[in-house]
């Protein structure tokens, strides 16, 4: 028996070839500009343990409790917060951007953006309506532990016999939610219109009937993420090396700073352009997999 998901990597890598070969510098620009914002998770930063003296972790306690650097720090806070919001809203839009321009092989990025703010807007919208209800779940495990903290009062542990199960459940429904969503309801809006709760209920007849099927896509999708997600690591790994060193190991002279400032460039420069055919190839196995189903969607 053949799946919808497997049979599409063949056809995905061929379009994902088609589209990027031969080399086309402005094609590959807009995309990853598009893949910035839409596209592959960061994969996980290593970690770097530092031994802090315990007289500074006093002095940075003392510190932290100041008004001033608690009005400071509001005010980053509120700050990134506001970034977040705003990148993440543009990152909804370029959704519909990278759909649109890998269905038509048109790389642009303004008009489509244009026509697309509306949609973008109301997948931004579903996006944090996931997002406070994967929260709600995550509040249900911490506010009794805290209360156990405030309180001693363990009998709030028995919550979590509840909560931790219903986290667990929550947190894998969401996660399918959100990837059916812009793997499948997506390219489904764009196709046909509307709001993404009327994508949704397009999808849905499709996925209750080959259930099997797109349980298989979600399979092939984690390896492929765990696949793309190393070999974006190992590049950053490559990158983040003679950066670092010059970094640490130069003295901060401005011809330094600007060689290493040059080295960050090149290095983003480069990840940029990994994350071209990693996204485009991607996107294009789950427009190829959504194309094979019952779905009313041609990838043409």
């Amino acid at each position: 028996m053949s799946w919808y998901a497997v049979e599409s990597l063949d056809e995905a890598l061929d379009e994902t070839t088609s589209l990027l070969v031969p080399f086309d510098a402005g094609i590959w620009a807009r995309l990853a500009v598009i893949a910035l914002f839409a596209g592959l998770t960061p994969p996980q930063t290593p970690t770097v343990s530092i031994d802090v003296p315990p007289q500074a972790i006093v002095e940075y306690g003392d510190a932290v409790t100041r008004p001033a650097f608690v009005a400071a720090a509001l005010s980053v806070l509120a700050i990134a917060v506001v970034v977040v919001f705003a990148l993440a809203l543009i990152g909804s839009v370029m959704e519909f951007v990278l759909v649109d321009a890998l269905r038509s092989r048109n790389v642009r990025l303004l008009g489509p953006f244009r026509r697309r703010l509306g949609p973008g807007l109301r997948l931004f919208g579903f996006r944090l309506l996931i997002i406070a209800v994967m929260l709600l779940a995550v509040a249900g495990v911490v506010v009794p532990l805290a209360l156990v903290a405030a309180t001693d009062a363990v009998l709030w542990l028995l919550a979590l016999v509840v909560t931790v199960p219903l986290l667990l459940v929550v947190g894998a429904s969401t996660a399918l939610i959100a990837e059916f969503t812009t793997a499948f309801v997506v390219p489904l809006v764009a196709e046909h219109g509307g709001g993404i709760l009327d994508g949704w209920r397009r999808f849905w007849p499709t996925l209750r009937a080959d259930w099997r099927e797109f349980g298989v896509y979600v399979l092939v999708k984690l390896v492929l993420l765990v696949g793309a997600g190393v070999v974006f690591s190992l590049v950053g790994a490559i990158v983040a090396i003679p950066v670092g060193l010059a970094v640490f190991g130069a003295a901060l002279t401005p011809v330094a700073l600007v060689a290493v400032a040059v080295a960050a460039l090149v290095g983003f420069i480069v990840l940029a352009a990994v994350s071209v055919p990693l996204v485009t190839g991607l996107r294009y196995h789950s427009l190829c997999t959504l194309a094979a189903s019952e779905a009313a969607f041609t990838l043409r």
